[in-house]
């Protein structure tokens, strides 16, 4: 939706005297995997280290999105444990401070944000959790792996429906590399345990709000803290379900980066324009959608359908063609992904909703088409058919939904992301009204 960059903060661990030659004070460091991984997803980098002086506001204040990552042993007094002397190891005390600091600030500013491994233990404790001291040490446990070897564990995590786990990796259980000797004990207060590996262990902790409405852009972009226990930046190269969660920050930091503020009075968006109604609307997507069920497994599409304002006769809209593509399931994710963007589409992936992937394509620098795909029979797929049909219905209604575009427009130049949401409490509206009542027009299955 931009060409801004988001800026992504990662904390950096202490690294010994002995660590780098000709660095006997020693220093800070980050793995590259994890800086790699992030930089595949678009973002911009930048390390903070443990012992930065002010507030947690003030150090976050320039960045996008935060990344916290592995290392040693949180200090057990943070959770009211004595320390296990023979296992305990890599205790940073500077470090636990300025992260259990980050992540509460993270929280309150709406900072997209990913804990991997010691900084999932770190979010766990922030929110008032405990931790397992030594998982070989808790009847029932696998394997885990052990840190600082060169060992590597694989072993599954099932990812919970609904949770936002589930909606970025979409792929159904995740193969994990893991090398941690302690875990989640109690979840913390107000978090979600979201993914567990066969033996139960916690393996995945979210931050959820209460009745979420993923469609409202401004708040789901805020609702986006995850914890996973394993090491998604060592096998992110390959699988794209553990990019996937890389991909989720960079996107999520891009559209809060990309928004007017108060010292920034335009945003940093796509620009984009109302157009007349024009009558090939409709034919360009009667071409797309056949292009688009060729590529496409014949028993995946359930149905096609053109849907937003460029689907409803004499409305003005930003030349966008919208289609809704409702197939019999989103995973994998490979099964639609893959041909789509053989047809040259970008995909960017929907962190927040399970039924739910976005897909754009660009000419002339301006975005031309857009694909919602869609679980068919989903809550997505209805409420978007409901609206088009309601505006195709009442004439009133589209009237007065173009006002409201066109002032949006005039009021957010270059933020789409403000005309976005806008929008929204006037859609609510309309599919309250409709829900129930909407009389769908068939779908295409060519």
């Amino acid at each position: 939706m931009s060409a801004y960059r988001a800026l992504v903060a990662v904390v950096a661990y202490h690294l010994a005297g002995d660590r780098v030659p000709r660095w006997p004070d020693g220093g800070y460091g980050v793995p590259g995997p994890y800086l790699d991984a992030l930089r595949r997803a678009g973002a911009r980098t930048a390390l903070i280290s443990p012992g930065e002086d002010g507030e947690p506001e003030e150090l976050l204040q320039p960045f996008d999105g935060l990344v916290l990552v592995g290392g040693g042993d949180v200090d057990p007094a943070r959770y009211g444990a004595p320390a296990d002397a023979e296992h305990t190891y890599g205790v940073e005390p500077d470090r636990d401070e300025m992260e259990i600091r980050f992540v509460l600030e993270a929280d309150r500013m709406h900072l997209p944000t990913l804990c991997v491994c010691r900084g999932m233990q770190i979010m766990n404790v922030a929110f008032g959790g405990s931790l397992h001291q030594h998982l070989p040490d808790v009847p029932g446990t696998a394997e885990h792996g052990v840190p600082m070897e060169g060992t590597q564990t694989l072993h599954e995590v099932a990812p919970e429906g609904g949770t936002l786990l589930s909606a970025t990796t979409k792929s159904g259980p995740l193969m994990c590399s893991s090398h941690h000797h302690q875990g989640v004990d109690r979840v913390g207060d107000g978090l979600r345990a979201s993914g567990r590996s066969p033996d139960g262990l916690v393996e995945a902790i979210e931050r959820p709000l209460p009745h979420r409405d993923t469609t409202n852009i401004s708040e789901a972009e805020n609702t986006w803290m995850l914890g996973v226990q394993w090491h998604p930046e060592e096998t992110a190269r390959s699988d794209p379900a553990q990019q996937s969660l890389f991909d989720a920050v960079a996107t999520l930091a891009r559209l809060r980066g990309s928004r007017a503020s108060p010292w920034r009075s335009r945003g940093r968006g796509r620009s984009y324009a109302l157009a007349d109604p024009d009558p090939s609307w409709a034919s360009s997507f009667e071409r797309e959608a056949v292009r688009i069920t060729a590529a496409l497994p014949p028993d995946l599409v359930v149905r096609i359908d053109h849907v937003g304002s460029t689907s409803v006769p004499g409305l003005a809209a930003k030349p966008v063609i919208d289609i809704q593509l409702s197939l019999t399931t989103m995973v994998p994710r490979s099964a639609y992904v893959e041909p789509l963007t053989a047809l040259g589409y970008d995909w960017t992936a929907d962190p927040w909703d399970d039924d739910h992937e976005y897909f754009s394509r660009d000419a002339d620098a301006q975005r031309r088409t857009q694909i919602h795909v869609c679980c068919a029979g989903s809550d997505w797929e209805r409420r978007h058919l409901q609206f088009r049909d309601t505006l195709r219905a009442e004439p009133e209604t589209a009237a007065a939904y173009e006002r409201l575009k066109r002032d949006l427009a005039e009021a957010h130049p270059r933020d789409i992301l403000a005309y976005v949401d806008g929008k929204t409490a006037f859609i609510r509206d309309v599919e309250t009204r409709a829900a129930g009542t909407s009389q769908q027009e068939p779908g295409r299955k060519d």
